[in-house]
C-alpha cells in the first residue's frame, strides 16, 4: 500500500488502519528494547511503514503517518506496560 492511499479519519477502515498502526508501533518498540536502543519518531514512523509493508510516497502521505505514530506511541508504550506487569516482566513477541 502507499502511504498516500492510507484511510484518514474519515474513511470506514480509519480504527483498522489505527490498530494496525499501533500494532506496528508495539512490534518495533519490543525489537528496539531488545537491542536495548532508543528511536526517534520519526524513525519509528519509517520502522512502521516498512513493518507494514507500506510505501512511503509524498512528503505529506510522511507527515500525516508521523502525526498518527506520535499519537499512536503512547498507546502502544502503554500496551507493552501492562502486558509486561501482566507477565512479570515478559513480552511475548510473535514470530510469523
Amino acid at each position: 500500500m502507499k502511504a498516500s492511499k492510507a484511510p484518514t479519519i474519515q474513511s470506514k477502515t480509519w480504527n483498522a488502519y489505527r490498530n494496525q498502526v499501533i500494532a506496528a508501533i508495539t512490534d518495533v518498540e519490543v525489537l528496539i528494547r531488545q537491542l536495548d536502543k532508543g528511536i526517534n519518531s520519526e524513525v519509528l514512523a519509517e520502522e512502521v511503514a516498512a513493518h507494514m509493508g507500506m510505501e512511503i510516497d509524498t512528503p505529506e502521505a510522511y507527515e500525516a503517518l508521523l502525526k498518527l505514530v506520535k499519537a499512536a506511541r503512547p498507546i502502544a508504550q502503554e500496551g507493552l506496560r501492562r502486558t509486561r506487569e501482566d507477565q512479570g516482566g515478559q513480552y511475548a513477541l510473535l514470530l510469523l
